[in-house]
């Protein structure tokens, strides 16, 4: 008797019409219309196919030899990458084993030679389609001004249309703000006022002056629909006209609260490589007009860092990693981990306990009754069973439904996210940066691939033609710490 191994791939949660049982199910099935023994079955779970590193790839790869076959659901299962595929076959020819598809009926002739690369070129086409799909998508989404996973405050979205509506909670905070700026009062004052009165950004925080100056700033209230490069005049509802937008914009800033004027994201993050410090926002005015620093405040006297030369040298940094498809993939995985931990387990294994348990129950009392042991009691006892059973289905799926994660999508979203805003690489990304005359080292909130911390090195001489960040009364003391700029 012939023999095969099965072997059953999914990149994410949303492969729900090919997912590892369903794969298992097909090739089973195949396997004993063609007579053949399954002999082994592999498995990776939230594997691309556009890399060999699988394990259970792997290991099938290493056992080649034990059977005549390996059957896969559809050859984009076995690997979505146009190198990849020819060679792993090849290995898999070297031991008399041949590779076959469960659902695609590929000839055994030249032609059928054709076809199969054919398969095997739209995989690899496919997956490398899908970040410009979802690019192009977005761009599409923009051109008709619809909502492109960019919350802004003041509005809510149509379900059915997916653009931009009033939402009149918001928005009366909104036109109020630009109203009492035109008054002459700080952002830092009106967005704690507007943080008394329970106002949050879309992330749930307290209404900070960071997020009141953007609301200033932000040429949408006026009806202009922005996305990328894409701008539509009167692509969205205006909450105040344009002579209102442009005075504010005009307006000379408030003398009182000036020095909390604007959100300093790397305040305690911030380290003085000179003494080691933590350094804290402050601003002043200058000839220039006003400058934001962070200031060692401790050991260093007068000395204080550019706010804005380290905030922007720091987005680039990070913004050049995340543009790097693997660094986005290994952030998202880092979240999908996260995401998928313990807890969520813990609360799927008692769902389908109780589940189960009332299966058997039901089980149960159906036998008794065909027994001949019905009792009026035992029909009360059916409707509970039936509903335990209902309930943690549902709760199960809505488990699944929260827990649901894309890794692919994700990336996606780490490359081209039109939320990821400079103060938000900064509060996500970045867990400390010392700061030293020269040079920069950040340290990144997640691991390498070797469980070890990120760390991005900046060079001053490459920050606006080399401005240094530094400035100083007092004489710079030497760092105590020792680093190699790369």
């Amino acid at each position: 008797m012939r023999t095969a191994v099965i072997y059953a791939r999914f990149s994410c949660s949303k492969q729900r019409e090919a997912s590892i049982d369903d794969q298992l199910r097909e090739c089973r099935a195949y396997a004993a219309r063609q007579g053949w023994e399954v002999v082994a079955e592999y498995s990776d779970y939230a594997m691309s196919g556009r890399t060999d590193a699988r394990p259970e790839f792997q290991r099938m790869i290493a056992n080649a030899g034990e059977s005549d076959y390996v059957l896969v659901y559809m050859l984009d299962r076995f690997s979505r990458d146009p190198f990849d595929a020819p060679l792993y076959k090849h290995e898999l020819a070297k031991s008399g084993v041949q590779l076959v598809s469960a659902t695609e009926s590929i000839p055994d002739s030249p032609e059928g030679i054709i076809y199969e690369k054919l398969l095997e070129g739209l995989a690899a086409c496919e997956s490398r389609k899908t970040a410009v799909r979802v690019k192009r998508g977005m761009e599409g989404n923009a051109l008709q001004c619809k909502y492109n996973g960019d919350p802004v405050f003041g509005y809510g979205v149509d379900p059915d249309t997916r653009r931009y509506v009033v939402d009149e909670g918001e928005a009366a905070f909104v036109r109020e703000a630009f109203q009492r700026r035109l008054d002459g009062e700080a952002a830092n004052s009106i967005a704690a006022d507007f943080a008394a009165r329970g106002v949050t950004s879309s992330r749930g925080k307290p209404c900070g002056g960071h997020m009141v100056s953007n609301i200033l700033r932000n040429e949408r209230y006026t009806g202009v629909y922005i996305w990328g490069d894409v701008r539509v005049e009167g692509g969205m509802p205006a909450l105040v006209d344009r002579e209102t937008f442009d005075a504010v914009q005009r307006a000379p800033r408030a003398r009182r609260d000036v020095e909390r004027w604007r959100d300093y994201p790397l305040a305690g993050k911030a380290i003085c490589g000179g003494c080691g410090s933590t350094c804290q926002g402050s601003s002043a005015n200058g000839k220039g007009g006003r400058y934001d620093y962070y200031r060692c405040s401790r050991h260093c006297g007068e000395r204080a860092m550019r706010a804005d030369l380290l905030e922007d040298a720091l987005v680039g940094a990070v913004r050049g990693l995340l543009s790097d498809r693997s660094e986005a993939l290994r952030v998202a995985r880092e979240v999908e981990r996260c995401r998928k931990g313990d807890d969520v387990e813990r609360k799927r294994d008692d769902l389908l306990r109780v589940r189960r348990q009332a299966e058997t129950d039901l089980d149960n009392l159906m036998a008794a009754i065909k027994a001949g042991m019905h009792h009026p009691a035992m029909q009360s006892e059916i409707e509970d069973a039936q509903r335990r059973s209902e309930r943690a289905t549902r709760d199960l799926a809505l488990l699944d439904a929260e827990s649901a994660f894309d890794a692919e999508d994700f990336a996606d979203f780490l490359q081209w996210g039109t939320t990821l805003d400079d103060a938000t690489i900064l509060d996500a990304f970045v867990g400390q940066v010392i700061v030293f005359d020269d040079c920069a080292v950040a340290t990144l909130n997640y691991d390498d691939e070797k469980d070890e911390p990120v760390r991005v090195a900046i060079d001053a001489e490459r920050v606006r033609g080399g401005s240094l960040w530094w400035t100083t009364r007092a004489q710079p003391r030497t760092p105590r710490v020792e680093i190699v700029c790369g």
